[in-house]
Order: structure tokens, then sequence, then C-alpha cells
């Protein structure tokens, strides 16, 4: 797992304003980050994790913890939640390059590891957020 800079994180799909409200509460009544985004390590789409992502944004967190992966990998797999669009790696990229992201809940992806909880604090988090201003990546476990 690597700290990965917000800002360069694109989304591939779109979100739920209410979704992301719901856990910016649920983050800081826990105090806990619990789970990575998980990123194409090429272009740093957010693969999954879009709510996660949009939170960092609000509270203002300059890096996030995120399980990099690569599309070249075979093992990465796409498929689309909706018959009416066709999802493919290829595309994803190109969407979200041209900022012509997906609907929400329209691209999936299965992963060639499992995705393990981090169970960070927020407190913790933010002295890394601190610490670490001109990195892309900080490999932080």
């Amino acid at each position: 797992m690597k700290l990965v800079k917000v800002a360069l994180l694109k989304h591939i799909e779109g979100f739920s304003k209410n979704r992301v409200e719901n856990m910016k509460k649920k983050m800081f009544r826990s105090c806990i980050w619990e789970k990575p985004i998980c990123i194409e390590k090429n272009h740093y789409l957010v693969l999954d994790g879009q709510h996660r992502f949009e939170v960092a944004l609000k509270i203002g967190l300059k890096y996030i913890p995120c399980e990099l992966f690569d599309y070249n990998d075979d093992e990465v797999v796409t498929w689309s939640l909706r018959k009416e669009y066709i999802v493919s790696k290829k595309m994803v990229i190109e969407r979200a390059l041209n900022g012509n992201i997906y609907p929400y809940k329209t691209a999936k992806h299965k992963f060639s590891r499992k995705i393990e909880k981090c169970n960070i604090s927020l407190n913790e988090l933010e002295k890394y957020n601190k610490y670490i201003d001109d990195i892309i990546e900080y490999d932080f476990i």
C-alpha cells in the first residue's frame, strides 16, 4: 500500500453526494480511514473508491492510502454494471482522461489480489499529509 497524492487522482465514474456525506460523517465518528482506494498506477485512475476519494477532497487530505494496479495485468478485469454502457480498460482510460466519466455505478473491477483494510487513524494520516509534500507516492505499508 502507498500514500498517493490526491491531486493526481481522477474519477472514472460519478458518485453519490449523499453517500460521500455519510461516509465523511462515519470517518469523523470513527477517526479511521478503513480501506485504501484502488487506482490504476499509470494514469492514477480511481478504479474503486470514488466516494472515499471525494471525502479526501472534501476534508483536504493531500495523500491517501491506495493499492496500485496495472491495467496491463490480465488479472485486472473490468466490466459494465449497465447494459447500455460498454466498459473496457481502454475506454475507462480514454473517458477518464477526456473528462467524460461513466455514470455512477457503471464500471466494475476484479483485482488480482484481495484488498485488505488499512484502518489508519485520521490523526496519523494527517501527520503524513503535513510532512510529505513533494512526492507522488510514498510507501506506507
